[in-house]
Order: C-alpha cells, then structure tokens, then sequence
C-alpha cells in the first residue's frame, strides 16, 4: 500500500540529464528544490546544461553497465537521501534496415536501451518499495508499437522496454510504487536534431513535440493511475487504431510521424 508520500518528490534520480528530456526533467524537479541526481554518459553536457542548480547532484554513469548503475544509485542515496521518483531518460539510436545493421549497433541498442532500463529498475525500484512508496518512469517510444523503416532494431529495443515496464507495473502493485511508460512521437532533442542531420530521408524535415509534453504526460499518467502514457496530439488514437485495426499499420505510421509537426 502506498504511504503517505510527499506532495513533491524529496529526492529524484534523472538519468540522461545532459540533454533533451532528461535535462529537462532535472532542470524542472530542481527549481522546485527536489534534490536530484542527474545520471549521463556525458560530463560535459551534464556540467553545460545543469551547472548553477545548487540541489543537483551530476554522476557520471553509462546505464548500460550494471555495476555502474549500483555504485550511481547508492551514492545517490547517500549523499541525497531515499530516491523516491525516477525518470529513466537515457537512451540511444541506430538507423539502417535490419539486415544490415552491424552486430555491435544492435548490441548497443539492447545494452543502453533495455537493459539500461533494468539496470535502473532494479537497483531503485525495491527500494522504493520497502518504503512504501515511489515512482518509476521510463521514457520509451511510439516505435515500439508502430513499425518504422530504418528504426526497426531501434523499435525493438523500445518496444522490450515498454513491455518490462507493463510486466513491473504489475508486480509492483500493492508495494506503493508506481510504473509509467511513456510512447511519444519524436522528441524536439539534440538527438533528434542531429538524426535530421544525419538521416534526413529518415525524418523528413519532422518537427517533434518539446520535450515538457512527455513530462506532463506522464505526471498526467501517473494522477490517472495508469502504466501507459501517448503525448502528443492523437498519439493515442494512433496505438488504438493500430491495437484494433493492424491493416491500417501503414497509414498509422505516417500518422504518427506528422504528429510533431502541428
């Protein structure tokens, strides 16, 4: 059952803190004087983008390697205090068709995407737990449910994401902790910025949605009790359909990838 828990989080965990979603998260949990540590790969972006916010705490982590991970979270702990809301941010793409994807692009992608994932849930979560209260949410994608040519290892990776979250989800109740996945269409990120560089037959000039959207979808998620959250204007519409009617895939799809750019 879940007990008494604070109006605001006390101390929050932030991976991907150096940019986009992540940064945004941690940025916003820290104006309103939640403690936070912000998690990335990336020292510098962590330094550029976070630096002044007094109560954030910048670790250096790659989510991908476990011992990382539990060494990142009990330094947390102690020097914050109780981690009671994560927000698992960090993440990582490839491009190519699937047949011809290297080998170690689509090791990369299970070992950031989903097993990253994991990592965080399981060195945090049970924590949570025995206090009886706490929030997990995981930043996934549309693609995981929505086929897209040149994404689809990159979907996969997503999509086993989105699935460990709704199988938590389960087994956490009861223990005061609650799991929200996030699906949003394309992100308005520095990642983003640079597929449209790099891939621009991939994106097609997309605009995505800011990054403040998936945020308040998920707060909206977690209000509403439900594991499951589609930002941006007839996401979830768009899985609906795709859930009820499959033929459609292919128009759904091109749905989709209009949605950031209303």
């Amino acid at each position: 059952m879940r007990t008494a828990p604070p109006d605001l989080p006390t101390v929050a965990l932030v991976t991907g803190a150096a940019s986009g979603i992540g940064a945004c998260a941690a940025r916003a949990l820290a104006r309103r004087g939640v403690a936070v540590a912000a998690l990335d790969i990336d020292e510098t972006g962590l330094r550029d983008r976070l630096d002044g916010l007094p109560t954030v705490l910048p670790l250096v982590c790659d989510v991908s390697d476990s011992r990382a991970v539990a060494a990142a979270v009990q330094e947390t702990e102690d020097a914050l205090g109780p981690v009671d809301k994560v927000i698992h941010c960090a993440g990582t793409v490839r491009f190519g068709p699937l047949l011809e994807q290297p080998a170690e692009d689509l090791d990369r992608l299970v070992r950031v995407n989903y097993l990253g994932t994991a990592h965080i849930a399981r060195e945090t979560v049970s924590r949570m737990a025995a206090r009886g209260y706490g929030d997990l949410v995981v930043i996934a994608s549309v693609a995981s449910w929505l086929p897209v040519a040149e994404i689809g290892a990159y979907g996969a990776s997503k999509a086993a994401v989105q699935q460990f979250c709704q199988v938590l989800a389960l087994e956490c109740r009861g223990s005061g902790v609650r799991v929200v996945c996030v699906c949003p269409p394309a992100v308005e990120t520095p990642l983003l910025d640079e597929s449209r560089r790099t891939h621009p037959h991939v994106f097609d000039n997309q605009r995505g949605i800011p990054p403040a959207a998936v945020l308040a979808a998920a707060d909206a998620a977690l209000a509403r009790g439900r594991t499951l959250a589609f930002p941006g204007r007839g996401t979830a519409a768009i899985w609906r359909a795709h859930r009820y009617a499959p033929g459609l895939t292919g128009l759904l799809t091109a749905a989709a990838r209009r949605i950031g750019t209303r």
